[in-house]
């Protein structure tokens, strides 16, 4: 038997996928996990806690958490959520139940993930979603969603009509879902915003709207500048001053969100870098001089609360 949807990775993105895949009338919502932990309190709480902030109310999704390690379904639509440092093994995940003809969502940050996804998936679809919306996993059952509600979609190398299907979905359940055919103009749109917004709130642990500072917005200058450069090479020409305005927008409107580099960070995880201001780098080389400040400076960052997260269990 063949579901209609999967979702990999059940933190902020993911738990919002299928928060609105909900609202949109899906019953049955197989989410995979690879820690049996987050499958074991989830079931304990009979589903994914969303608290939808805009909105003002508490939901329980009744999800049905998968291990990953133990794929058993076949789906026709599979959202890939996880981060893009564990992309690799979720495309093994991936091609396991993603039903031949189906259609695989990439939804991760930065450049990377999607081109990998095009080179492994074979018997199907790739597509990606570029993701505006805030929201945070505030434990393994529950996620705090701070609004945004809009997905542009679509596919580079093979058309991809189901696309259409899952924006009827999503619309009837309040989550903007668009389709384009550049989708990659949107990824370096959302590779901006990522390179400022997610970098700044790592470097000075603090929520979305430190962004809005004056002296973080100097920082926001610096950093598009190369950012503009980037996409040039890559054929793309951007305004650095609408960049700008687009950026400040997007933080208003999740202004108390943590950024999920921030999450990362706190949990004493690795981060996304290297797939957002990281591409940066290696598509400028030694003309990225801020990029390369901001990226060693995370990493540096990452490197001491893995150390302290690491003396806490000791």
């Amino acid at each position: 038997m063949v579901n209609e949807v999967c979702v990999i990775g059940g933190g902020a993105v993911g738990g919002v996928i299928a928060y609105y895949l909900y609202r949109s009338g899906v019953r049955f919502i197989p989410v995979y996990y690879s820690s049996l932990e987050s499958i074991r309190e989830i079931e304990e709480n009979h589903g994914l806690l969303v608290i939808d902030k805009p909105r003002g109310q508490e939901v329980l999704v009744p999800i049905t958490p998968r291990s990953a390690s133990n794929p058993i379904d076949k789906c026709h639509f599979v959202f890939n959520a996880v981060k893009a440092y564990h992309v690799d093994e979720s495309l093994l995940l991936a091609r396991k139940i993603l039903d031949p003809g189906g259609v695989l969502l990439m939804l991760q940050n930065g450049f990377g993930s999607l081109e990998k996804a095009e080179e492994f998936i074979i018997h199907g679809k790739v597509a990606a979603g570029v993701v505006y919306y805030g929201a945070e996993r505030v434990s393994r059952s529950r996620i705090l969603y701070h609004g945004g509600g809009v997905v542009i979609a679509g596919s580079r190398k093979t058309p991809c009509p189901e696309l259409f299907e899952l924006a009827t979905l999503f619309r009837t359940g309040g989550l903007d879902f668009r389709l384009t055919n550049n989708i990659d103009f949107y990824r370096w749109l959302k590779l901006a915003l990522n390179a400022v917004v997610n970098s700044i709130t790592a470097i000075t642990m603090a929520r979305n709207k430190i962004v809005l500072e004056p002296e973080a917005r100097w920082i926001a200058k610096m950093i598009v500048r190369e950012v503009v450069e980037a996409a040039r090479v890559h054929g793309y020409e951007f305004s650095e001053e609408r960049l700008l305005e687009y950026i400040n927008r997007n933080v208003e409107a999740v202004a108390e969100n943590s950024s999920s580099m921030l999450q990362d960070l706190i949990r004493g995880s690795i981060t996304e870098v290297d797939y957002i201001n990281g591409y940066v780098v290696r598509t400028l080389g030694e003309r990225a001089v801020v990029n390369t400040v901001i990226t060693l400076l995370v990493k540096l960052i990452e490197k001491t609360r893995r150390e302290k997260a690491l003396l806490a269990l000791s």
